[in-house]
């Protein structure tokens, strides 16, 4: 190799490391509001009004999905599973509608949560009504860990628990009263029966969503006074003798689904 040909390699080899230092360098620098703009990117039914610190660790303040105000969200990203091509990120938010914190690892095959503690405000759904009356009370999730892919999934130590149901108690005068269950792995699909009961009656919440993120939803209402039981069939709850039952099937698209 002559003198010119081993300058131009030791020059190429100066430019790939010099290129290689400025790209990491621009990554592990990179400010929030690319991963804002990624996020939106992919979502577009989320909205972002402000970001602060850089891809790896920041916030996002007014966080709203679907025209509802999240809140403001804490974050930071691993740079590990990257490599294995998963996005994992730990957050809390806090001044919305969603209030706690855990950690979520994303990637084409499916998601998977851990050491999540949430409580989501339904109230801040405005633009439609549970059985006619708007929505009110929350949605708590505590799980260790909950995992759905096509692999199949995961749940360990997990509980839901909702009073979505106690608006509508209000409304007929009638005492309100929570639902709460476990959350399992049932055929590869994360399954949770919530109950409840109260003088005035009883009422059960089944869920199931599967790996496609396609979900069922059975609802079972034991009530004791006539007109709360004709109430529920005017908003199409079917008369099964014993119990009233409503049924509705769809897929998870956002908060409105």
């Amino acid at each position: 190799m002559s003198a010119s040909q081993a300058s131009a390699a030791e020059l190429r080899r100066f430019a790939l490391i010099a290129l290689t230092g400025f790209a990491g360098a621009a990554l592990v620098f990179a400010p929030a509001s690319l991963a804002a703009w990624f996020l939106k990117r992919s979502s577009p039914l989320t909205a972002i009004a402000g970001s602060e610190g850089t891809i790896w660790k920041g916030r996002f303040s007014g966080v709203t999905h679907g025209g509802v105000l999240i809140g403001d969200v804490d974050y930071r990203l691993a740079a590990l599973p990257l490599l294995a091509g998963r996005v994992e990120i730990e957050a809390s938010s806090a001044g919305g509608a969603l209030l706690g914190r855990g950690r979520v690892s994303l990637s084409p095959g499916g998601a998977e949560f851990r050491n999540v503690n949430a409580e989501f405000n339904l109230g801040a759904i405005r633009q439609y009504t549970f059985f006619g009356v708007r929505y009110q009370g929350h949605v708590r999730l505590k799980a260790d860990r909950l995992k759905l892919s096509k692999k199949g999934c995961v749940a360990e130590t997990a509980t839901l628990s909702t009073s979505a149901f106690e608006a509508l108690t209000r409304r007929w005068s009638a005492e309100p009263f929570p639902l709460a269950g476990a959350i399992a792995c049932e055929a590869g699909a994360l399954t949770a029966t919530l109950d409840g009961a109260s003088a005035d009656g009883k009422a059960s919440i089944g869920l199931t969503v599967r790996p496609d993120f396609t979900y069922a939803l059975r609802i079972a209402a034991e009530p004791r006074r006539p007109d709360v039981s004709e109430a529920l069939q005017v908003f199409g709850f079917e008369n099964k003798g014993d119990r009233l039952s409503y049924e509705a099937a769809g897929i998870l698209k956002g908060l409105s689904s």
